[in-house]
């Protein structure tokens, strides 16, 4: 078997998640994990050649495997529409994890500790870099299994906006102590929903204003291009005549 193998790297991030519940997440824990795993420390480098940054990707990259094995074998995911397989595939990522919680809390912790921007020689801003670079690998990955073909500044846009539920859902579901993380469940959904209703008013506002302008571009076109004044220009818009007949009363 090859030092660096897959089995290697997932037999020493187990033997990580286990220690890091009690030692937190650090260099540290990483060369327990590797003692634990009965692999030299020598080869950490070679392994994971950024030490813990290199072994928490890799974790991300497990679990995103195994939601895809997840996605593939549900008959309930692929019948569902676009918003509901998100929150589904979301909280499925995060439920891989379920028995992990103590432990993952404490990456919340490493991710967001000050000592880090004091000790800048040891990690430094890293660790928060690193948060919000695999919030938004897991996010590029749920809407690419959802099927996403969108392009330009919709395509990041989408991803950013998820990213931030993913690392809102995360710390959520640390510290959710509810049966089957059900607290977890529905709190995903909402933050989704709270996204789609932004849009929908987003919309209506768009096409509103469309109408508006649209309807002022007659009016100032009417009568042979002769301009009408301001009064008048007013009197024609739609909801100042609904006000004038009492429509509103």
């Amino acid at each position: 078997m090859l030092i660096d193998s897959f089995e290697n790297k997932q037999k020493i991030v187990n033997n990580l998640i286990e220690i890091s519940e009690f030692e937190g997440w650090s260099d540290y824990s990483l060369r327990l994990a590797f003692n634990k795993s009965q692999v030299d420390e020598k080869y950490l480098d070679i392994i994971f050649e950024n030490k813990i940054f290199s072994a928490i990707e890799f974790i991300t990259e497990l679990r995103l495997k195994n939601l895809l094995e997840l996605c593939k074998t549900s008959s309930e995911f692929s019948s569902k529409k676009i918003s509901d397989k998100i929150a589904l595939a979301l909280f499925n990522f995060l439920d891989l994890d379920k028995n992990n919680k103590v432990s993952f809390k404490r990456l919340v912790n490493f991710y967001i500790n000050p000592q880090n921007l004091i000790f800048y020689k040891n990690f430094g801003l890293k660790p928060t870099k690193v948060a919000f670079s695999q919030s938004y690998r897991v996010a590029d990955f749920i809407w690419n299994l959802c099927g996403d073909q969108s392009t330009d500044f919709n395509f990041f846009s989408k991803r950013m906006i998820l990213s931030k539920i993913v690392i809102r859902s995360f710390v959520y579901f640390v510290n959710d102590n509810s049966l089957n993380s059900c607290a977890t469940k529905n709190f995903i959904e909402q933050q989704i929903l709270k996204v789609l209703k932004f849009n929908k008013y987003k919309n209506i506002s768009k096409q509103k204003f469309s109408f508006l302008k649209n309807k002022l571009d007659e009016i100032l076109l009417e009568q042979n291009n002769y301009p009408k004044k301001m009064s008048n220009l007013l009197s024609e818009i739609p909801f100042i005549r609904l006000i004038k007949k009492n429509h509103f009363k």
